[in-house]
């Protein structure tokens, strides 16, 4: 089936507030308080711990309304059903050190979480919301992207990061592998 995507803008900051807001995160319940917002920080893992679910909403609120949070939405009709965290790879201050070799000097997106309803997983979902990622940033002139999927194939919920096959799928190749991570890359 396809569904609507929408690229994440001001008007949509508080339906992508609701949405995460709304989800039932009983399978990883300290999900529930991030709004997407762990990759963007890079405070200690204490410091992380002890933010509250109101504060990432609110930040999460303020940089997308100021451009700084990019992604995607899926819709159902009006329904909000899916997110995808996609944005320039130096957003991300969490992993800001970690691909220095691998990124060099080029533009390079990156692709880190979904969040799908749990009625709309394995219907296709979250390979529209790359899909749309990638030609967003080939529309913004970057040269590459990276994902980082981790197999987890005990915990198919908590593969919130995408699967190895979806991005296969859309022509990114496995440049490394650490322990159950890659590291996927797609010359744009």
């Amino acid at each position: 089936m396809k569904y609507e995507i929408r690229k994440l803008n001001p008007e949509l900051a508080l339906t992508f507030a609701d949405y995460l807001g709304n989800l039932d995160f009983g399978h990883a319940p300290h999900w529930a308080t991030c709004y997407c917002r762990y990759y963007h920080n890079n405070c200690s893992r204490d410091e992380w711990q002890q933010r509250t679910g109101a504060r990432n909403r609110q930040e999460a609120i303020e940089h997308i309304r100021s451009g700084n949070m990019k992604g995607y939405l899926a819709f159902d009709d009006d329904k909000c059903i899916g997110w995808c965290n996609a944005n320039n790879v130096n957003e991300y201050l969490r992993l800001e050190n970690d691909f220095d070799a691998i990124i060099k000097d080029k533009k390079v997106g990156c692709v880190i979480c979904f969040v799908i309803h749990p009625e709309y997983r394995g219907r296709g979902v979250a390979r529209q919301l790359l899909k749309q990622s990638v030609e967003g940033f080939k529309a913004q002139g970057y040269e590459a992207v990276i994902a980082l999927p981790i197999d987890n194939k005990n915990e198919p919920e908590k593969l919130y990061r995408g699967t190895l096959n979806m991005y296969k799928e859309n022509g990114f190749k496995e440049i490394e592998r650490h322990d159950n991570m890659s590291i996927m890359w797609l010359d744009l």
